[in-house]
C-alpha cells in the first residue's frame, strides 16, 4: 500500500516539520505492515508559480506547460491511497511552497483522475506561537476539491518550549499516523469481520404540550 509523506517546510534538512512527519510515518507503518512510504519534500523540487493563463484547462492542451519539476512530483504520488501532510505556519496560513503547488494542481481540474486526490489524509500543523487551527482550516477547501478525506489532525505550537521534539508533539503525530493506518486497514477488512455495536435508543418522550406519562407505581 503506497502512502505519500508530504513535507511542506521551506527549510533544508534537518527541519522540525520533517521530524514530526517521521513520527507520523512510524505510526502508519505500525498499523500497515506492507506500507510503502513515498517521501516528498516540496522545497527540494523546482516548482514555479502558476502563471494564471489557464491554458492548462484547454482540452487541446490538457496539461501545465511550465517546464520544471512539477510533473515529476505528480508522478511520485501515482498509485497512492493515503497521504500524511506536515506543514509549518509562517504567516497564519499554508506555507508558500504548498500554496504554489496547490495552484499548479489546478491544471488537472478537468481530469478524471486528479493527482493527490481521492486519498485518506492525516495532517500535522505546527507553529511557533499560534494560528495552527486557521491554517489547518485553510487546507480543507483544497482537500474537498481533490475529494480527500482527512481522518486525523494534530496542531502543535512551540510557545516557550525550546525543543518541541522533547514534548508530547511526536506522540501526537505518531497517533495521527496510527489513526490513518487503522482507517486504511479497516477499509481492507470485510464488514463481517467488524464488531457491530448494538443500537441504543432512548425511550420516547412526550411532545411539547402532551401530558407526561406517569411512572409505574405512581
Amino acid at each position: 500500500m503506497k502512502i505519500v509523506a508530504l513535507s511542506c517546510t521551506q527549510k533544508r534538512l534537518p527541519s522540525l516539520t520533517d521530524a514530526l512527519l517521521d513520527a507520523a510515518v512510524d505510526g502508519v507503518v505500525r498499523e500497515v505492515g506492507d506500507a510503502q512510504i513515498q517521501r516528498i519534500r516540496l522545497i527540494d523540487h523546482r516548482i514555479a508559480m502558476c502563471e494564471g493563463e489557464d491554458t492548462c484547462l484547454d482540452p487541446e492542451v490538457g496539461r501545465c506547460t511550465i517546464e520544471d519539476d512539477f510533473q515529476h512530483v505528480v508522478r511520485l504520488a501515482e498509485g497512492a491511497q493515503a497521504m500524511l501532510l506536515a506543514m509549518p505556519v509562517y504567516a497564519g496560513n499554508v506555507p508558500a511552497v504548498l500554496k504554489i503547488f496547490q495552484e499548479r494542481l489546478k491544471s488537472f481540474m478537468n481530469a478524471g483522475q486528479r493527482p493527490f486526490g481521492n486519498l485518506l489524509v492525516g495532517t500535522i500543523v505546527h507553529s511557533r506561537t499560534m494560528l495552527t487551527e486557521p491554517a489547518l482550516a485553510a487546507l480543507f477547501p483544497w482537500y474537498l476539491r481533490l475529494r480527500n478525506k482527512n481522518v486525523a489532525s494534530a496542531c502543535v505550537t512551540q510557545n516557550d518550549h525550546q525543543d518541541l521534539i522533547r514534548t508530547a508533539a511526536p506522540d501526537m503525530c505518531l497517533a495521527v499516523g496510527r489513526q490513518l493506518g487503522m482507517t486504511l486497514q479497516a477499509g481492507r477488512s470485510p464488514a463481517t469481520d467488524r464488531t457491530v455495536l448494538p443500537l441504543v435508543q432512548s425511550p420516547a418522550r412526550p411532545r411539547c404540550g402532551e401530558p407526561a406519562a406517569s411512572s409505574p407505581g405512581a
